[in-house]
């Protein structure tokens, strides 16, 4: 049995996993998984100079905020964490765990209109994917990075994440943001596995 895979997702397939939308979503692209020896994703994000967020930050300069950066890095870990879950789920089961990243590149190949897509080969995956939607939730517990250079509208950031513990409820990632091969953002990232789901609005 294999022990690592090579992963690439695009948008449709990341909003099956977390449920950041725009204009708060910070991953556009997964390319690459491995889960050995250590869990670690490779993933990226396009800067354009239509975010809403340069309405005003800052007026006249596309500056991205740094805090974006972390929440990207964020997303990214909370993406490695529900992949690497759910391969730990299906070998709890007796399963093959590469049926989690068959199924995911699957389901890539049917949204980006590519022959080859079987629904069968995901139809498991989907199905609970949808029943346990609330466990893809993640929240930060504890956040230590340094912001090293700033990021530009035009720019392309890259993350990188690996799990480097798993205490319980709680997963620790060293993370690192690059731009054209810099290092822009470094540190660690440590969060929770999931959140109940939130009761519904007390008001009206």
């Amino acid at each position: 049995m294999k022990t690592s895979s090579r992963l690439s997702l695009g948008a449709d397939v990341i909003n099956l996993l977390i449920p950041h939308r725009r204009p708060f979503s910070m991953v556009d692209v997964i390319e690459s998984y491995e889960r050995r020896p250590r869990p670690t994703l490779r993933a990226a994000r396009h800067v354009s100079a239509n975010e809403p967020v340069f309405e005003g930050h800052f007026p006249g300069l596309h500056l991205w905020p740094g805090v974006y950066t972390i929440e990207g890095l964020g997303q990214s870990g909370n993406l490695l964490g529900i992949i690497a879950a759910y391969q730990d789920a299906w070998e709890a089961q007796g399963r093959d765990p590469n049926e989690v990243i068959e199924a995911l590149q699957n389901l890539a190949l049917g949204y980006r209109l590519q022959p080859g897509y079987k629904p069968e080969v995901s139809a498991a995956l989907v199905e609970s994917l949808k029943t346990h939607s609330n466990l893809h939730v993640g929240m930060s517990a504890s956040v230590d990075v340094k912001l090293l250079q700033p990021v530009f509208a035009g720019q392309r950031i890259e993350y990188i994440v690996a799990q480097s513990h798993l205490m319980e409820d709680l997963a620790r990632y060293e993370v690192e943001a690059r731009v054209e091969g810099r290092t822009v953002a470094k540190g660690v990232m440590t969060s929770t596995r999931s959140i109940p789901p939130l009761p519904a609005p007390i008001f009206g």
